[in-house]
């Protein structure tokens, strides 16, 4: 049950709040026939620590939409109501897909479709009324902005060189013995003569690897100069041609021999690829910036008075 009426909640969290009648004694899960109750769910997260600093950005967001909602009333923004309807109906599938009498839960919350779909009809007029003053606002991004933006991030639009790794790890404990080092070393070298007869290095990885890609015949993937790969693997990986395989590598944690599958070369993006997609980003960035001005100007202006403690 927890599952569909957190899904409820947050269709309309921002307007509709569930009565407090009778919402408490809620049965939200049994153990062994005890009943818990949404009451006793609501007082365990109410004495988490992060709690209070959630509650306070929750109540800050209900706030701001709450003074959205009322300036688009004042523009008399309008939605239509077959919107409302389709958005209602994809809520309420939602439930059915998962078993849930929606009609059931509403009303063990005490509300009803026209409760929910008032919630909907809500967001739907914040939802275009923003849409309109981001229309208002005229943000347009030059080809120059872009271009300089582009100029200015290199590393962005850059791709660095990769080589693709197979890898066998013989490991030994950080505190090894002089007697488990030389075994460890005996093993690696077991492993080469291996591979210098023919075998497969994926089938060699899988037989002898320590590492958790073993699984994978050894296959680390595409790694970088700046991997978090200890430096004697980074140099042998990147001093490697493709096909080509290293000799034994020591390293902090045991011994290693690698296999380079693959190689990309370094590459950059160029402008005309990425532009619309700066752009965009731009645009979004200001919006935002403009935003927050707009719902800072409203509650200053607004007379809000918090009741939490």
């Amino acid at each position: 049950m927890l599952k569909p009426l957190a899904r409820l909640l947050a269709a309309t969290s921002a307007f509709l709040m569930l009565s407090a009648g009778g919402a408490g004694a809620m049965e939200i899960a049994s153990v062994n026939d005890e009943a818990i109750t949404l009451q006793e769910l609501n007082y365990a997260v109410q004495t988490l620590p992060e709690y209070r600093k959630l509650q306070q950005e929750v109540l800050k967001r209900v706030i701001i939409n709450t003074l959205y909602y009322q300036e688009s009333v004042k523009a008399g923004t309008k939605v239509d109501e077959s919107l409302v309807d389709s958005n209602y109906e994809k809520l309420k599938s939602k439930f059915t897909a998962d078993k849930v009498d929606f009609d059931q839960l509403l009303r063990s919350q005490g509300k009803t479709a026209a409760d929910i779909k008032n919630g909907i009809r809500k967001q739907l007029m914040v939802q275009a009324f923003i849409a309109d003053i981001d229309k208002k606002a005229g943000i347009e991004i030059t080809d120059e902005e872009a271009k300089l933006f582009y100029d200015e991030q290199p590393s962005l639009f850059s791709t660095p060189e990769k080589v693709r790794v197979s890898h066998i790890h013989i490991a030994l404990p950080a505190d090894a013995t002089d007697d488990e080092i030389k075994k460890g070393l005996e093993k690696i070298q077991a492993v080469e003569k291996e591979l210098d007869a023919g075998k497969p290095f994926a089938e060699v990885a899988k037989a002898r690897s320590n590492a958790v890609d073993a699984k994978n015949g050894g296959d680390v993937g595409f790694i970088t100069k700046d991997s978090p790969v200890a430096k004697s693997l980074l140099d042998a990986s990147f001093s490697l041609k493709k096909g080509e395989r290293s000799g034994i590598i020591k390293s902090l944690d045991g011994y290693h021999i690698i296999e380079v599958t693959d190689r990309k070369s370094p590459s950059t993006m160029g402008f005309d690829e990425v532009k619309d997609s700066i752009k965009n980003n731009m645009t979004k960035e200001r919006l935002q910036i403009q935003r927050a001005y707009f719902e800072k100007s409203m509650a200053d202006k607004a007379d809000i008075k918090i009741h939490l403690k």
